[in-house]
């Protein structure tokens, strides 16, 4: 084989490598969001499990957690942003098919067709992460200010 032969061979080895390892970070981007919905998903249900389940035998007004609901809905209303969040970025990976993670959060995604709130997925990103931390200090908030 000539030296151009070996240098092509190589050459595809390494784009091989390379849109191989794209492909991973993007699957790995994907695994990490969906993670996140979960957590969202479990520590909402448990938050709002929590502080709505009555003690039996005591009056109707007590709770397992006392809360304050102003600061409680707040803390709801972030964790679902956080998840609504994470749910555009996961859709839209499942329709993105051009390159890796980083080319991937450069793109313009959002709900639908409404061109109006698409955004990079970075900012998505950012709106996601946000929001959970928002919605943890709120549901803090909501038991330490009650």
């Amino acid at each position: 084989m000539s030296v151009s032969g070996e240098v092509a061979t190589g050459d595809m080895e390494r784009l091989k490598a390379n849109l191989a390892a794209r492909a991973k970070s993007l699957e790995l981007l994907y695994d990490y969001t969906k993670f996140h919905i979960g957590v969202y998903l479990t520590l909402s249900a448990s938050y709002i499990t929590v502080t709505t389940v009555k003690i039996p035998g005591h009056a109707s007004t007590d709770h397992l957690l006392a809360v304050n609901h102003c600061w409680m809905a707040f803390a709801v209303a972030f964790f679902l942003l956080a998840g609504l969040a994470a749910g555009i970025i996961v859709s839209s990976i499942t329709q993105y098919a051009e390159g890796g993670s980083a080319e991937f959060l450069e793109t313009e995604i959002g709900p639908w067709n409404a061109k109006l709130i698409h955004l990079r997925a970075r900012y998505w990103t950012y709106i996601e992460h946000t929001s959970f931390w928002a919605g943890l200090l709120a549901a803090i908030g909501s038991i330490l200010w009650r």
